[in-house]
């Protein structure tokens, strides 16, 4: 921090420039370095959120800059700081997964206004520092003696951070009386795999024998380590950005971070001096840290700590050499793990992974994250799989259940054999001939497009022939982070995504976030119906800092001219109108600046809630387009949580009412001369395209492999048929009425005897 304050203040041409950071009451800032003030202030000065300038910028989460401070009515002087000489002010808050850590300021003699640069300059600087003080926070608390450790926990888990209740409420590990066995756990990636089972084991700690030499070798020898530990990582990072991108490269920083901290490294150098063991050395402080860890409710910090003892692992296998080989891997591979690190991807060969299950983790991990990405089906969170899996074992793994079943029997792989082969090869055989038109028998054009999240998704786009990206989510960056990511990390994502896919048109979606989507410290910790509270643009909206960030990271990308905004869960004109407001605003700041950007790009809102489609009138006046969003908008109107299983077999997007309410958000777009595309899981249900091309719908978007097998679906259709069913499935029954409806016009378009899909289709039929 001293280093950094230096450079601050001369970059700045600052005379004082200080870091406040917050107490883990939360409730508190205290002065942890300056340069400029008194330095017997730093650890004696402290303040509440609130309290004084400082205060006040880490409660409102904004920058503040005053040109007077000591006239400003919120200025608080401290005598011991000696900062009375002192006439302008500025702060910008440190910020982590939404929640202000800290403070960095910077103060000068002369009275100064701050110009919009400065701002900026020192916005990046605490936006960069943020995350490395977290982490230097974690790394210094677990290094504290016992007795304060304990005291800097309680307050941690104490102060209001979220709790992860499913953790603590794991289920009881499975009865192995019988042979086969069904396991269930977190749905993380969809997809189906059947193999053998690979158990990857981690480096087991107490089973490795070593002799320690001389104290004076010990601690070259744990010298050495950390810095073969540390090349090991770079070496992992530049190896998965090649292979995978940038953003999947990015989780190894912390890693490497935890080898730069002083803390940790005298923690290591401290034991081997007391111990004149190594490896005891290494041992004892990751005990240290896996028990501090382990108390932890909160799914942020554990994971962190996961990130500890990884690091640990590495240097163990460094220090008694016993450096971890890459597993040969047979085809088909279940992979059982205890948790999916970030690092398993370096170390696997990818193609031969069928299927990801770990013992512990969740959904929204780094691991799960990249198998989502990555296509790889992924459980996570099955109790007592280690414990009730033998290598070698055959296994079926359903991603989309979140289910495994061990030792299946003969007719149940069959089953899903034939369906895992029949999928493959039709998918084969029509990338084959992608670049046929979505054409249906009578000329009638409709646009399939591609939902994607991350960088590496663009090799699937261009795979299955979409085109173009009709939903980006944005989200995904924020969860592969653990946090907001900054307005240059994400101007470089869009416009790299955009540059690739132009002259096709790319639709952004704005932050996604709550709900099933969460981030540790975004303030929703204690909704009791998340689904139904501050979530995705209500949620944006409270964050106009956020918000603003990410406006001008898509408006600066727009320069390249397909970039289409998309405004998600609008529920209100109200809601619409402030989120265009607001977009208007950041326009205006990026005209004062001189930023090119697209001045006629495009702006939508999503219909997923039943007001917005109710009143959509109304919003199509204020629109551009209209993206319908098919699985909140089931849910909502169907009041059916999916992941709840008494009650998820109420879940059907093909329900009247849904397509009622799809078929009026249409007729009012029409009205209004605005385009509507679906990009829910509906817009790839085999059942549903018929009726969407019936009720009018112009674009489906949806998971690029599906792209080819809707197109034919597409092609073996006429649009006066699909009309008159559409018509049907609106006055029918329920839902099975409309599955019959959709289900015959598939036989009568001849799809059920189509050479490459009409296998897998009439399995799929049976199955539904």
């Amino acid at each position: 921090m001293n280093n950094v304050i230096e450079l601050v203040a001369k970059r700045l041409d600052a005379d004082v420039c200080s870091i406040y950071l917050a107490d883990t009451d939360r409730e508190h800032l205290t002065l942890h370095a300056t340069i400029g003030l008194d330095v017997g202030a730093v650890g004696s000065v402290r303040l509440a959120i609130g309290e004084g300038l400082v205060g006040k910028t880490a409660e409102e989460g904004t920058p503040i800059a005053v040109e007077r401070a000591s006239e400003d009515p919120s200025f608080r002087y401290f005598p011991e700081t000696r900062e009375d000489r002192f006439e302008s002010f500025l702060a910008v808050p440190f910020v982590v997964q939404g929640t202000p850590i800290g403070v960095l300021v910077i103060q000068t003699v002369e009275a100064r206004r701050f110009a919009s640069g400065d701002i900026e300059m020192l916005s990046t600087c605490a936006h960069l520092l943020a995350p490395v003080v977290m982490n230097a926070s974690l790394l210094n608390m677990v290094a504290s003696g016992d007795e304060e450790r304990g005291r800097l926990l309680e307050e941690l888990t104490q102060s209001g951070i979220r709790h992860d209740r499913r953790s603590r409420d794991r289920a009881a590990p499975p009865d192995r009386s019988s042979e086969s066995l069904i396991l269930d756990g977190i749905p993380t990636a969809r997809g189906i795999a059947i193999g053998p089972i690979h158990r990857l084991e981690d480096l087991d700690l107490d089973a490795i024998e070593y002799t320690p030499g001389t104290p004076e070798q010990e601690r070259a020898d744990l010298k050495r380590a950390l810095a073969e530990a540390r090349r090991e990582l770079d070496d992992a990072r530049e190896r998965t950005g090649e292979r995978f991108g940038p953003e999947f490269a990015a989780v190894f920083y912390t890693q490497i971070q935890i080898l730069e901290d002083a803390g940790f490294v005298r923690s290591l150098e401290q034991q081997v001096d007391a111990s004149g063991d190594a490896l005891a050395a290494v041992n004892a402080v990751l005990e240290s840290y896996r028990e501090t860890f382990e108390k932890m409710d909160d799914a942020y910090f554990r994971e962190r700590g996961a990130d500890i003892l990884d690091v640990g692992r590495r240097v163990v296998s460094r220090l008694v050499g016993a450096r971890q080989q890459v597993p040969d891997l047979p085809a088909d591979a279940i992979v059982v793990v205890d948790q999916v690190l970030p690092g398993l991807f370096a170390r696997l060969e990818v193609d031969r992974i069928g299927a990801l299950v770990s013992e512990h983790g969740g959904a929204t991990s780094h691991g799960a994250i990249f198998a989502r990405t990555l296509e790889i089906p992924a459980v996570t969170g099955v109790a007592g799989i280690l414990e009730a899996c033998r290598v070698g074992q055959e296994a079926i793994v359903d991603g989309g259940l979140g289910r495994i079943y061990l030792g299946p029997d003969e007719n149940l792989v069959s089953e899903y054999r034939r369906a895992q082969r029949r999928y493959a090869v039709a998918v084969e055989h029509l990338d084959a001939v992608r670049e046929r038109p979505a054409e249906t028998l009578d000329g009638r054009r409709i646009v399939l497009s591609a939902n994607l999240g991350l960088l590496n998704d663009l090799r699937l786009l261009e795979q299955h022939g979409a085109e173009g990206v009709g939903l980006f989510r944005t989200e995904l960056l924020a969860l592969a982070h653990r946090g907001f990511p900054s307005e240059e990390e994400q101007e470089q994502l869009y416009e790299r995504v955009c540059g690739v896919v132009s002259p096709r048109p790319v639709t952004i979606r704005t932050l996604d976030l709550g709900g099933e989507k969460g981030l540790p410290n975004l303030g929703l910790e204690d909704e009791e119906n998340p689904q139904l509270g501050c979530r995705s643009i209500r949620l944006t909206l409270t964050r106009p800092r956020v918000f603003r960030e990410q406006l001008r990271a898509i408006l600066r990308a727009s320069r390249i001219g397909n970039v289409k905004l998309l405004f998600p869960m609008i529920s209100s004109v109200v809601e619409l109108r402030e989120a265009k407001a607001l977009l208007e605003s950041v326009k205006e700041e990026l005209r004062a600046e001189g930023e090119p950007f697209d001045e006629q790009m495009p702006v939508g809102a999503m219909i997923e809630v039943p007001a917005a489609a109710l009143i959509a009138d109304t919003l199509a006046k204020e629109c551009d387009f209209f993206s319908i969003g098919t699985n909140d908008l089931t849910q909502y109107t169907l009041a059916v949580d999916r992941g709840n299983e008494r009650v998820a077999h109420l879940y059907e997007p093909l329900h009247p009412a849904v397509l009622a309410l799809i078929d009026h958000s249409l007729r009012a777009a029409g009205r209004h001369g605005i385009p509507v595309s679906v990009c829910g899981e509906m817009a790839t249900n085999p059942l549903a395209v018929p009726l969407l091309i019936g009720l009018g719908i112009s674009e489906l978007s949806g998971a690029p492999s599906a792209v080819p097998v809707v197109k034919e679906i597409t092609r073996a259709l006429d649009s006066g048929d699909v009309a008159e069913d559409a018509r049907a499935a609106l006055t029918a029954a329920g839902p099975v009425e409309v599955r019959e409806i959709a289900a015959a016009r598939l036989r009568e378009s001849g799809l059920l005897e189509h050479p490459d899909i009409g296998e897998w289709l009439r399995t799929g039929l049976e199955r539904r």
